[in-house]
């Protein structure tokens, strides 16, 4: 049995159950599991307890954030020793062929500038919250969404994520990583 993380950084929240989901995913495993928010974590956090780590992040203005970036880096060669996968959140990953292609890299350049090497990578497609975003912010974010070909009503709010394509992104992780199921043979 494995002590998993679930590491997430979210602005609006579609990040944060995303990172919900997975984590409920696992609780159904033999694997005990913990879900955490990166800006929350107390001085001091080490990955040393954990046996495999999730991390999640949302995408906003072309990129991820800061406090991601710091934690990735801080924690780089923990990540590296154990297990670790990295999921990223965005409209694009959503969107086009193109668009999609976009957020792959996003999460390219993220790791470019980490330098972390998870065993997987995964984009999963946002969400667009009207209905809590500021007057400004929701203007722009409807500009944005017309331009998409998104959802524009902003009385409600919209999802994008394939809840199929993150269960099987948990199950091909918790398979690679665990021990007599590993895809690597070891």
């Amino acid at each position: 049995m494995t002590h998993l993380l679930i590491a997430y950084d979210t602005i609006e929240g579609q990040a944060r159950k995303i990172a919900q989901h997975v984590a409920d995913a696992v609780a159904t495993t033999e694997h005990q599991v913990e879900l955490r928010e990166i800006r929350k974590l107390p001085s001091g956090f080490s990955l040393n307890r954990f046996g495999a780590v999730i991390v999640g992040a949302s995408i906003h203005m072309g990129r991820h954030s800061k406090r991601l970036l710091k934690f990735v880096s801080q924690h780089r060669a923990d990540l590296e020793r154990i297990p670790s996968a990295f999921f990223s959140v965005s409209l694009s990953a959503a969107g086009t062929e193109d668009e999609r292609r976009q957020a792959g890299e996003y999460v390219s350049e993220f790791l470019r500038q980490t330098g972390w090497k998870p065993q997987s990578t995964a984009t999963f497609g946002g969400g667009l919250r009207y209905r809590e975003y500021g007057f400004f912010k929701r203007w722009m974010m409807t500009k944005i969404a017309r331009e998409a070909g998104k959802d524009t009503n902003t009385s409600r709010n919209y999802e994008y994520t394939d809840w199929t394509v993150v269960d099987h992104f948990v199950k091909d992780f918790l398979a690679a990583t665990t021990p007599g199921k590993r895809q690597d043979g070891n």
